[in-house]
């Protein structure tokens, strides 16, 4: 299965690990405006549904590009973010570029080392479903 991984102004479709990690290393040293950037990633020929659509893939947003923190986002049935158990939160105030526009992921979105969230990548890409070498914990209620 190929996939598509799209960041500001950019997408790759990839297949293998390597085209993956070729992807990733340009997409985290592409900063913009010297931000890190959100990175998604998701099935071929689906980027242009909205996650609202009930046919939504399962898909990953990830952080990557700053040198210490990540954070991987499941855009799948159950949602949530995960984390690396024993990694305390991350610091409040980290911006990633999304888009064009500075998002700021809660420090307890932030428990991921930046091999963490690539590795999560790579094992999307290998299986199609939620990494589960990542413990999970719920979305944030949207109020």
């Amino acid at each position: 299965m190929t996939y598509r991984i799209i960041w500001t102004g950019n997408n790759r479709v990839v297949s293998s690990v390597a085209e993956v990690d070729a992807a990733l290393d340009e997409a985290a040293t592409a900063s913009v405006a010297s931000l890190p950037v959100v990175v998604t990633v998701l099935p071929a020929g689906s980027e242009h549904l909205s996650p609202f659509d009930d046919d939504f893939p399962d898909s990953l947003e990830v952080g990557i590009g700053h040198p210490d923190r990540g954070f991987v986002r499941w855009m799948g049935d159950g949602g949530g973010y995960g984390y690396e158990p024993g990694l305390d939160p991350g610091p409040a105030g980290l911006r990633f570029d999304y888009g064009g526009q500075p998002v700021f992921p809660e420090p307890d979105e932030l428990r991921v080392t930046p091999a963490a969230a690539w590795q999560a990548v790579r094992d999307f890409i290998a299986t199609g479903r939620r990494p589960t070498r990542l413990s999970w914990q719920p979305a944030p209620a949207i109020s």
